[in-house]
């Protein structure tokens, strides 16, 4: 039996990159923190794959982010991960990210920004919890706000480095949109699309996503939603939470 590496897992995850609660439904932002902004977030991720034989995974994230300057942003995430399939189950810590997120420029009235970033080899690789080797990725962010409206475009690659036999070139590419339906309370959707890590596959996963996201003060957001496979090398469904607090 074959179970994912850790990497594929991380590269979902970094090309979603969180920077707000909602962002692991929307993608990437063009916002910033400012400097010495400081924000932490916790994200939980419950993903259920019938591809016989079942797997059922969870990943739980803590992120902290800081402002270095009004529009530089430097992030690092420590993730848990535990999976069971055919009954084997295992759980611990994952590989660690690090990354970086800056504005690039603007464009009529579009935000462009640019997220480099790397993992640290700190799962256990024996268990299906870490790549066992660092990754590298840098990805491309479009943002633009019109009225109760938000449209976000990126784009990416990843050096996937493994100790398994695992596709090393992943490109990912997603488009969100955000609507402010009321005032405390948003609804988002994604379109997302990566290249499959098993060489040996002609399907690559293409998912969406949908959610909300609920913001009781200016400094906190809530979210949920849930995330549908939309081909066979997808997985079936994910259900998604996130809580982020700006200090």
């Amino acid at each position: 039996m074959k179970i994912p590496s850790i990497a594929a897992v991380a590269a979902a995850l970094v090309f979603c990159g969180p920077v707000s609660a909602f962002n692991h439904l929307t993608g990437e932002d063009t916002s910033f923190l400012g400097k010495d902004g400081k924000q932490i977030e916790s994200g939980l991720d419950y993903t259920v794959s019938k591809k016989n034989p079942d797997r059922y995974s969870t990943g739980v994230s803590a992120e902290l982010t800081y402002g270095f300057w009004d529009k530089l942003d430097l992030m690092v995430t420590i993730p848990w991960h535990g999976w069971n399939s055919d009954g084997i189950s295992e759980s611990g810590l994952g590989d660690a990210m690090i990354e970086a997120k800056f504005l690039a420029g603007r464009k009529s009235d579009w935000a462009l920004g640019l997220k480099p970033g790397f993992s640290l080899p700190a799962g256990n690789e024996a268990k299906s919890l870490g790549a066992g080797q660092g990754g590298v990725w840098l990805y491309g962010i479009a943002g633009k706000t019109a009225g109760s409206w938000e449209y976000y475009l990126n784009a990416g690659y990843m050096l996937n480095r493994t100790t398994m036999d695992e596709e090393e070139n992943i490109f990912k590419a997603s488009a969100s949109v955000m609507l402010q339906i009321l005032p405390k309370l948003r609804t988002t959707a994604k379109l997302a699309a990566a290249t499959n890590t098993d060489k040996n596959s002609v399907s690559h996963p293409v998912n969406c996503v949908f959610g909300l996201v609920w913001s009781p003060y200016p400094t906190l957001d809530l979210d949920a939603g849930l995330r549908l496979g939309l081909t066979k090398a997808a997985d079936n469904f994910g259900l998604l939470t996130g809580i982020t607090l700006r200090i």
